[in-house]
C-alpha cells in the first residue's frame, strides 16, 4: 500500500465512526518515520472511554520485501497490536499508555509481532496463536474492524468471539 492511499483510507474510515459522549482521542496519528510519503511509517491511536476502558491500536509499516518497479515505494504492514481493557494509569511521555500487563489485563488484544499473529483474550495469557483462532485470520484484522467490534460489544455487550465470529479452539 501506498503511504498516501493509507492516510486517505484512514482519515474516510476515521470519519464513519460515530463514539459516544465524553470520550476521549489521541490520533489516529500516523507519520513517515524517515521520508515523507514513504515507508516505514507508523499509526497510534488511543480511544479512552468515560467508563475506564480504552482501546489502543497501533501498526508498524515498512517497505515492501519487492517493490514494484518505478514510482513510490510501497509499504507492508509489519506489525500491529489492538488493545481493548482497562484504562492504564500509567502513560508514556507522548500520552500513550504503558504497558501494565499485571493490572491491566487485555478483555481483547490482536497482535501481530514477532511470535507470530496470535491474540489475547480475557486475559494477558495465554498467546493464543492463529492455529487455535478459527474464522478470523489474524494478520488480516485491520484497525477500523477492531474500533467498531469494540463498539458494537460496548452497546449490546456480546463477547468478542461472536462479534469478530471467530472461535478459539483447543
Amino acid at each position: 500500500m501506498y503511504y498516501t492511499d493509507y492516510v486517505a483510507r484512514l482519515m474516510a474510515e476515521h470519519a464513519s465512526i460515530t463514539f459516544e459522549p465524553d470520550v476521549m482521542e489521541i490520533g489516529p496519528l500516523h507519520n513517515p518515520t524517515v521520508l515523507p510519503g514513504t515507508p516505514p511509517w507508523n499509526m497510534d491511536w488511543l480511544i479512552r472511554f468515560p467508563d475506564g476502558k480504552q482501546a489502543y491500536l497501533y501498526e508498524r509499516w515498512f517497505p515492501m520485501k519487492s517493490p514494484p518497479r518505478g514510482g513510490a515505494t510501497m509499504g507492508q504492514r509489519g506489525s500491529f497490536s489492538f488493545h481493548y481493557g482497562t484504562t492504564s494509569s500509567r502513560t508514556r511521555r507522548n500520552g500513550f499508555p504503558a504497558r501494565d500487563k499485571s493490572n491491566h489485563p487485555a478483555i481483547i488484544r490482536i497482535d501481530l509481532d514477532k511470535k507470530g499473529p496470535h491474540l489475547h483474550f480475557h486475559g494477558e495469557l495465554p498467546h493464543i496463536p492463529q492455529a487455535k483462532v478459527k474464522g478470523m485470520k489474524i494478520e488480516d484484522v485491520n484497525p477500523f474492524d477492531f474500533v467498531r467490534a469494540v463498539l458494537e460489544h460496548r452497546t449490546s455487550q456480546a463477547d468478542f468471539d461472536a462479534i469478530m465470529k471467530f472461535t478459539v479452539v483447543p
